[in-house]
Formats: structure tokens, C-alpha cells, sequence
């Protein structure tokens, strides 16, 4: 079983390498602006406009967050000498992926959400590198992201780290610092700040939570005193990376989270809305220096009012030049272009100039959205060679009493998909497919033969499990697909029912009971992204003062029904020491959420309670999950801990089928994910759950209880059927079961990213659905390999 899987992650990781290809940035023509037009010398009109830069990036700045109400300084001085612009920024929106968009003005890939975590990459090409070229000197404070990306770039720097979202004070506090001592020298021309406390608070508190206001009004206050410092002749420009959903976080592509500001002051513009990535190239031409070559953005001329018209065609025509230098698009209008305006250089007439502009404005426009639709170009070959890989996964997965695969085909198997990774051969591509597809035809084949299909329908939870990938070829169905599992744990709760009239009345008022749980657990958790007033009362209890009262209500009465589940758990009724334990931990858990602050010594406590309890005997590893569960998981949400307990064992009472029972459990336990607030967006991943007990970023353990929090659930209904059905030697046919299931919903996903690659949704909803199932499938494989060394040790002890 563990080989298979072994060839379900490797065929996966292959897919993901030809659906999110590494970006080419070595571009090798050279971005020096033009010396002439024909015989006219221009070199007079590139210039910078400013003596000195300040660039200061607040971490989640929305577009709503800058008004008169929330940043009354900032406000007043773009409306008095400067201009608020719009920006759009494009998926995913974390931070990496969105500096690198600030600082070339390419497009980044898909994958950056995986380097976002731990970079190491380095940047060859950006406005930093040509400022620091002209011998301008450049410091930095803020995000270390910026000093991994552009190391011997700043004359003077200081990062610290941004992944310890508790922390809203000490990083901003020690940029701020930094800064009243630049604004003392006068020995640099570009200071960039990158602050971090507002993401954090988002992170934890969520952007209506007092503390964002306190903090907005914190970064009001460094605008106007750097203002008030600087000389006239200094361009500020305040901005965010990308912004924050509702609910918290990033990562997704909701409005709130794609949309930022862009203020402008002592800049002579008007307001107007463009891309992140046209950033960079307007922001080099106000600098005077060399624009990306990497940069795929176009000029803007609201934001270069300043410019004078024979200064903007000369900017115009520079980077239209490094477009047509990665696409032949309007290469003739190009030429139109530079008729006109050497005839305006000439003539000095006014028509000609416009006529110019008009046309370098439009071959801009148009070079520019074919390569945003071309920023990612997938390698077909290898997404066909993994499809294949998987589908003869998922046939000898489907029968493995009749299709079996022996050591030298597994070998055969795993040395041509491993191939792939390693070797650039586009006919070993072709060998390989070839001889995938020539397996998956035979073992089909082979199965036609030998199965007898049913005649009767399949039983609802299979059927389920069928339809369930088909929705993928609908976004809508993607983006809400809680609805469709909560529809369907209803309808297969109801059909138990329906199904088991000739037994005691007391059965089928569980289920009821638990039909009631499920109604009442879907309004735990927004279900509508960009509204506040649909969030859940339960889930902004914390918010309100008047309503804290029934928080602690709730929460107290959710933690008491934990520990009745701990107490009906434990064998034979349990150990009176491991229960008082238990209702110390608690106790502890229940200070821990209601305190106002991070309390890192308290979650340390807790932790070591939890590991306690494996002194006692009668104390399982489920019981274990439910403490780890409850000390990670919201408040408003503990009381899903006891109802998915609940869930699972009438499940184990009803159904005796092996196969049955893992499928229905698959149901349940995916209505529960989902239940728990859980999305296909990356922002719906609530990292700062992974600071439990924690001061500092350690990535191995922040890491781990982000996804012990996120997979809560899985975990929990597969240890109560390990528990309870285990002694039948269910271990096998459950993880078979299982990786069945996961190879064909990764099956069909990779095809339906295949047919939709051009789709407009491609980004915001389909790529992120493919990270989101990689990483349930790389969680899988975590779970069957502790499964598989688990029975591995017990056979070496009992031997």
C-alpha cells in the first residue's frame, strides 16, 4: 500500500512541475534607455524627478483601510500634494510572491505560495538592482524577505522575520526606530520600510478588531512625520503587498484581498487604478532609471501628470521597447509610433505628439495583457505522463485482489515517473507516456474481463464519492464547496434513517440528534467571503463586549461536552486521575482563549498536560487528538469536537461493511472539514494557530500545528474507526479505500486544470482547488506512513 501512495505524491509533484513551471527571468537583451529617435538626441529626457525615495510597504494594507476617518494625516496630504490610485494585485496574494511583482513587474507563479514560507530565492532584475547601478544609496527596515531576494543591494538594512503573527508591536516598532535615525542622515536616496503589525493583527484579530485602528493610526502618524522631515523634492509612497479578507488573512481572491492603495505624496498625479506590476516600470521613470527588463507593466499617465509630453514619449517609447523585445504584437504600430514622434520632435506639433502617445499607449496595452495571459505556459507533455500515472494508480487501486503489480513493473513504474523530474528529454516524455498508457490498457482490459458489474445502483456515500469530482468543471461548485458535502451528509444521515425502520426508535433519534448538530454546526462559520454582517454571531462573539457573556456561555458548555466525549471514550469508563487531568487541561485551554493576549508560557503548560496522559494505559491517541483539537481550535468551533465524535461512532454502530464504513466516514469527515470554516482558498488557512505555546518562528512546529488544526477531522473520525475496528485487521482495506478515493479526485483535478488552463478563473479558483488537493494528498501520505511504521515496529516487537 505504501508503494502506491509513494507513486501517487511523485506522479503528483510531476504534475505540479509541468502546471506551475519555475518563471524564465533571464531575460538577455539589454534595458538601457534609448540614446535617439532616428537622428534626434533624447538623452535630456530621462531624468529623475526626485532627490530622494521613501517606499513604505504596510503588510495587508486593504483599499478601504485609507480614509479620513481610520488615516486622517495620509489622507489630507494626498488630497493636498498627491493622488490615491487603485492597484489590482494578482493571485496568490502573499507576500513573497507580491514584492517580487513590486520590485520587477513580472508576473510570479503559483508555486511562490511554497517559497513564501522559507525563501532562498535571489533576484536578478529590478528597479532596486538599476537604482543601485546609478549609484543610488538604498537602505532598508522591515520583512527579511527583501534582503533574501536582493542581497549586496542596501547600503545599510535591517529584516527581521514575518512569520510570528503575535507580534504587533516589537518588528514596527524597531523599523520605526530605524527610521528616526535615516531621517537624521542624509547620506541615502531610496529608504524602503516594509511594516508587518497590521497583517499580524488580520491574522489573529481579524481587520474590525480595535487593535487594527490603533495600528492604522500608528502608520498614519510615521507617514506624516516622514513628510513633515523630508525636503519638498521627496517622493513618498505608501502602499500594501496585498490586502485581507474579512474573516483574517490572505491568500485568496476576494476584493478585499486583491484590491490595495497606492498614495502618493509630493508627487504632482491624479488619481487613477492599474496593476501591481505596472509599478515598477513608472516607478524607474520618476527615478530616472532603468526600467526592469523582466517588467511586463505599462506606463500610466495619471500617475506621470508631471511629466511633460515630450518626456512621457520618450518613457513610452523606452518601455515599449523592452515589451516588443517578449512579444512581436504590434511591432508596426510601433514604427506608426516613432514616425510621429520624430515628426513632434521636429514640428513640435501637438497632434503629432498625441497621435505618438496614442499609439505606444495601445502596442503597450496590448503586448502587455498577452503576457499576463502567457505568464505561465504549462508543459503538456508532463501533465499527460502524470495523468497517466495516476490513472493506472486508481486501476490497480480499484482491485487489488485482481490487478496486481509486481516488484519489476513498480520499479518500471516508479523509475519512468521519476525520470521526468530529473531529465529535459522531450522523447524520454513521449517513451514514458507511451508505455503508461500501454500498462493502464492492458490492467484495463484485464478488469473489463473479470468484473461482473452490479446491477443495482451504488450505495449513496459511493455514489457520492463518484459525483464528487465531476463538480470540479463548475468554479461555482468549487468556491462553494462546503455546501455540496453538508448536502450530502444530510442526505446520507436521512437515508440511514429512512433505511432502518425494523430497528428501536432510540437508534433513529441519534441520528436526529445528530441531523440537529449538523444544522446548528453550519452557522458557526461565514459561508459568504466579502460580507462582515454575514459572519457567524458565534465566530465574532470575541468582538463585542455585550456578547461576552454568551461567548463564555457557549465556550464552557462546548468544553464540558469535550470532557463528557473524553469520559465516554476512555475504556470501561475511564480512569477517575486521567479525567481529572483532562478537566485540568481544560481548564487551562478555556484561560488560554479568553485571555487578551498571547500567553505562550500557558500553551506550553497545556502541551505538557497533553503529553501527561499518555502515562495512563487507558488512555487512546483519539483521546490525545481531542485535547490537541481543543487546545487549537476557535472557541466558537470546540463544539464540533464532541459532535464529530459523536458522528463517527454512530457511523461504527450502524455500519458493519469495511469498505461501507470508510467511505461514509470519508463523507462525514470532509462535511466537518468544511464545517470548521475551512475553504478552497489558501486564506481560509488560519496560521496563526500555529504560535500555540510558542514565542518565536520555529518552522517545523508552527507548521505542524497549522496542520494539525487544519486536519482536525480526518484525524479524528480515522482514529475513532482505527479504534473501534481495528481488531478485524481494517487497517489494510481502510488506506486502500482511502488512496482509492484521493488518486481519482487528483485524477480529475489534474484534467480539469488540463481543459480549463485557459479559463478566466484559471488562477483565482482552479490553481488554487489543484494547491489545496496536493496538499490534502501530501497529508494523506503523512497519516499512511505513520500507519505503516506504526505496524512495522509492532511486528518487530511482537516477534
Amino acid at each position: 500500500m505504501i508503494r502506491y501512495a509513494i507513486l501517487l505524491v511523485i506522479s503528483l509533484i510531476l504534475f505540479l512541475n509541468g502546471f506551475f513551471p519555475l518563471p524564465h527571468t533571464n531575460y538577455s537583451f539589454p534595458n538601457q534607455p534609448p540614446t535617439h529617435i532616428n537622428s534626434f538626441n533624447v538623452t535630456d529626457q530621462y531624468r529623475p524627478h526626485f532627490t530622494k525615495t521613501v517606499l513604505i510597504v504596510i503588510d495587508a494594507l486593504r483599499w478601504d483601510f485609507v480614509t479620513a476617518q481610520l488615516m486622517p494625516l495620509a489622507a489630507g496630504l494626498m488630497n493636498s500634494q498627491g493622488c490615491l490610485s487603485k492597484v489590482s494585485v494578482e493571485s496568490p496574494t502573499v507576500t513573497l510572491p507580491r514584492i517580487k511583482a513590486l520590485t520587477t513587474g513580472s508576473v510570479p507563479q503559483y508555486m511562490d505560495v511554497v517559497m513564501n514560507l522559507a525563501s532562498s530565492e535571489v533576484l536578478a532584475d529590478s528597479w532596486l538592482h538599476s537604482a543601485k547601478k546609478k549609484g543610488l544609496r538604498i537602505v532598508f527596515y522591515g520583512d527579511n524577505t527583501w534582503e533574501k531576494l536582493f542581497p549586496n543591494v542596501f547600503t545599510r538594512s535591517e529584516g527581521t522575520t514575518s512569520f510570528f503573527v503575535w507580534d504587533f508591536t516589537e518588528v514596527d516598532d524597531n523599523v520605526t526606530r530605524n527610521v528616526n535615525l535615516e531621517l537624521e542622515r542624509s547620506d541615502w536616496d531610496v529608504m524602503i520600510l516594509h511594516y508587518l503589525g497590521l497583517d499580524h493583527i488580520g491574522h489573529v484579530l481579524g481587520p474590525f478588531h480595535p487593535k487594527m485602528t490603533a495600528k492604522l493610526k500608528e502608520m498614519d502618524d510615521i507617514i506624516f512625520r516622514i513628510q513633515q522631515t523630508m525636503a519638498n523634492d521627496t517622493l513618498i509612497l505608501v502602499t500594501g503587498d496585498h490586502g485581507m479578507r474579512d474573516a483574517g488573512g490572505h491568500g485568496g481572491t476576494s476584493s478585499a484581498e486583491v484590491t490595495v492603495p497606492l498614495i502618493a505624496i509630493g508627487h504632482d498625479c491624479e488619481n487613477a487604478s492599474f496593476q501591481q506590476t505596472d509599478i515598477p516600470a513608472n516607478l524607474a521613470v520618476l527615478l530616472g532609471i532603468n526600467i526592469p527588463a523582466t517588467s511586463i507593466g505599462k506606463l500610466e499617465k495619471p500617475f506621470l501628470h508631471r511629466l511633460h509630453l515630450r518626456e512621457y514619449l520618450y518613457a513610452l517609447r523606452y518601455n515599449a521597447q523592452i515589451l516588443l523585445e517578449k512579444s512581436s504584437l504590434c511591432r508596426g504600430a510601433f514604427l506608426n509610433a516613432t514616425d510621429f514622434h520624430e515628426n513632434y520632435l521636429k514640428h513640435q506639433r501637438a497632434a503629432d505628439g498625441e497621435l505618438a502617445k496614442r499609439l505606444y499607449e495601445e502596442c503597450s496595452d496590448k503586448i502587455t495583457e498577452e503576457l499576463f495571459l502567457a505568464s505561465s505556459k504549462q508543459e503538456m507533455p508532463l501533465l499527460f505522463v502524470a495523468l497517466l500515472s495516476m490513472f493506472y494508480l486508481f486501476l490497480l487501486l480499484l482491485k487489488p485482489s485482481i490487478l496486481k503489480q509486481s516488484k519489476l513493473e513498480f520499479l518500471l513504474h516508479l523509475c519512468l515517473v521519476c525520470l521526468q523530474l530529473f531529465a529535459a528529454y522531450q522523447v524520454l516524455v513521449y517513451i514514458t507516456g507511451a508505455i503508461l498508457a500501454g500498462l493502464a490498457l492492458l490492467k484495463l482490459r484485464h478488469l473489463l474481463r473479470v468484473t461482473k458489474f452490479p446491477r443495482a445502483v451504488p450505495d449513496f456515500s459511493v455514489l457520492t464519492c463518484l459525483v464528487h469530482p465531476l463538480t470540479f468543471i463548475s468554479t461555482s461548485f468549487i468556491e462553494e464547496e462546503h455546501y455540496f458535502w453538508i448536502f450530502v451528509s444530510v442526505s446520507f444521515i436521512l437515508g440511514l434513517i429512512l433505511q432502518r425502520n425494523g430497528l428501536l426508535p432510540v437508534n433513529n433519534a441519534k441520528l436526529l440528534l445528530l441531523l440537529a448538530g449538523l444544522r446548528f454546526s453550519m452557522d458557526l462559520n461565514s459561508t459568504v467571503e466579502n460580507s462582515v454582517q454575514s459572519q457567524s454571531n458565534w465566530a465574532n462573539l470575541l468582538n463585542y463586549e455585550e456578547s461576552l457573556v454568551y461567548f463564555h456561555a457557549f465556550f464552557v458548555s462546548s468544553l464540558v461536552l469535550v470532557l463528557a466525549t473524553l469520559y465516554f471514550e476512555q475504556e470501561k469508563g475511564g480512569n477517575f486521575s486521567s479525567l481529572l487531568l483532562s478537566a485540568l487541561t481544560l481548564c487551562l485551554i478555556y484561560l488560554l482563549k479568553v485571555s487578551a493576549y498571547h500567553n505562550t508560557w500557558l500553551g506550553k503548560a497545556i502541551w505538557a498536560l497533553i503529553v501527561l496522559h499518555k502515562l495512563f494505559p487507558s488512555v487512546s491517541w483519539t483521546e490525545i487528538w481531542i485535547l490537541s483539537s481543543t487546545l487549537l481550535i476557535k472557541p466558537h468551533n470546540v463544539v464540533l469536537i464532541p459532535l464529530g465524535v459523536y458522528s463517527a461512532n454512530q457511523l461504527s454502530a450502524v455500519i458493519k461493511d469495511c469498505f461501507s464504513l470508510t467511505v461514509a466516514s470519508y463523507l462525514l469527515s470532509n462535511c466537518f472539514y468544511f464545517l470548521q470554516g475551512h475553504r478552497n482558498s489558501l486564506a481560509s488557512v488560519d496560521v496563526s494557530i500555529g504560535y500555540t505555546g510558542l514565542n518565536d518562528y520555529y518552522p517545523f512546529l508552527v507548521i505542524s500545528q497549522v496542520l494539525m488544526h487544519t486536519y482536525t477531522f480526518p484525524v479524528l473520525f480515522h482514529l475513532i474507526l482505527f479504534q473501534k475496528v481495528f481488531k478485524q485487521d481494517f487497517g489494510a482495506k481502510f488506506w486502500n479505500t482511502i488512496l482509492t478515493i484521493r488518486t481519482s479526485v487528483l485524477f480529475f483535478t489534474g484534467l480539469v486544470m488540463i481543459l480549463f488552463r485557459h479559463h478566466l478563473f484559471i488562477w483565482s479558483v482552479f490553481a488554487p482547488k489543484l494547491f489545496i488537493e496536493s496538499v490534502h494528498t501530501a497529508f494523506m501520505f503523512i497519516e499512511l506512513s505513520c500507519w505503516y511504521l506504526n505496524k512495522c515496529v509492532k511486528k518487530v516487537l511482537y516477534k
